[in-house]
């Protein structure tokens, strides 16, 4: 189909600039590509409200596209489609369970949408399985991903705005499995705690870094919540709505330092009797985690054998901009805890958010989702009348 569809295109541009005179002398070939006919895109009766439907697509979406365990992903879901009466229902029990931005993961169940059709590939999706196995339609990569993956895995714009805020994203996943490898307490709701985490960890050892970090993911939760009315704000699942996270994360980085973080306060719409509390309760929070973080780190001077960091071409580009760049700052991350098995952080191209995968051991972090935070940040730009920072090199990277 997509053959047929560029040939007609091309002839019809052609006839379209020929001289007069040339489409004369050829009458006959200008009519016949002029009247050809468009093929119509394929019929599919896919209808993702429906359990069963939403259950198959989901299991391709985590296992094959977010690269979830499959034992842990066909038993959940058999209970999520049990206890759900429409489609929505499972999509976000999985979102939840598997701590998958909500939004992140509908855009994971669009791209795999199709994977059980038999009609024609269709752009921006995965193709049919059962194209594939005929050898036919879009060509598949050998992870399996077909031409529409394959264009979300082209190559990363560098971004300083996005490197930023992808930086306290991973360093959040790593909050879990550090929580889970070293079997922490979890006394209260583990989202919030890995987000606790993520900036104590920057505003204690990357101080360099850490005002635009946490200044970038404040600014990219905010844009996230004006995305929805503050009445449709979320109270439900184990997520805080993003104003909430935004403010949280916030008051934590001035209980660290109130006048070197004023302006990630600032951006949260904290008020100065905000800025004091915080600074009361958070002080707290920091010293919990000195408390609880130091018998597990590596002696000094020495790094983890068991830390990995990875980047497919799609990502690499990304990664390593800047100096340090966002890759020699989550080694110096992970490498300083003392793993008892190997963990890794891997950023891939293609649809998804990112997420920690315990049966794997590893984070895995897509394109898509950096993609969205390169948007927030021309959008963030756009909004202080200022360009994005370029990645150049030190704190102005």
């Amino acid at each position: 189909m997509r053959t047929i569809l560029t040939c007609s295109m091309f002839l019809l541009a052609a006839a379209a600039a020929a001289p007069a005179q040339q489409q004369q002398q050829q009458p006959a070939d200008t009519t016949a590509a002029a009247a050809r006919p468009v093929p119509p895109p394929p019929v599919c009766r896919v209808d993702l409200g429906r359990p069963g439907v939403m259950k198959d697509i989901l299991s391709n979406a985590l296992v094959r596209g977010g690269g979830m365990d499959e034992a842990d992903v066909v038993p959940f879901l058999a209970q999520a489609v049990a206890a759900h009466a429409t489609g929505d229902g499972p999509l976000q029990a999985a979102a939840e369970r598997f701590r998958i931005d909500r939004k992140q993961l509908g855009a994971l169940v669009e791209h795999w949408r199709h994977v059980n059709c038999e009609h024609a590939a269709i752009p921006g999706h995965a193709v049919p399985d059962a194209l594939c196995a005929a050898g036919a339609g879009d060509a598949v990569s050998p992870d399996g991903r077909g031409a529409g993956a394959a264009a979300a895995a082209a190559e990363m714009p560098v971004s300083a705005f996005a490197s930023d805020v992808a930086l306290h994203v991973v360093l959040h996943e790593l909050g879990h499995a550090v929580i889970r490898e070293f079997d922490l307490p979890v006394l209260g709701n583990e989202e919030t705690m890995a987000d606790a985490f993520a900036t104590h960890l920057l505003t204690e050892h990357f101080p360099d870094r850490a005002v635009r970090a946490l200044a970038a993911r404040v600014r990219s939760l905010r844009l996230e919540a004006d995305e929805v009315p503050r009445a449709q704000w979320p109270v439900h699942g184990e997520h805080d709505n993003d104003a909430r996270r935004a403010y949280q994360i916030a008051a934590l980085a001035v209980a660290a330092d109130r006048a070197k973080f004023a302006e990630v306060a600032a951006i949260a719409g904290m008020s100065p009797r905000d800025v004091d509390r915080a600074c009361d309760y958070g002080a707290e929070i920091h010293r919990a985690w000195r408390r609880t973080l130091a018998p597990l780190w590596m002696p000094a001077g020495k790094a983890s054998q068991e830390a990995r960091f990875r980047a497919d071409e799609a990502t690499r580009a990304f990664v390593d901009a800047g100096d340090p760049s966002l890759a020699q700052t989550i080694r110096s991350a992970i490498e300083r805890f003392d793993w008892h098995s190997q963990v890794t952080v891997d950023f891939v191209g293609g649809a998804g958010g990112a997420a920690w995968s315990r049966s794997r051991r590893t984070i895995t972090v897509h394109g898509a989702y950096l993609q969205r935070f390169v948007d927030q940040g021309k959008k963030a730009a756009g909004k202080a009348g200022a360009a994005d920072r370029p990645a150049a090199g030190g704190d102005a990277r």
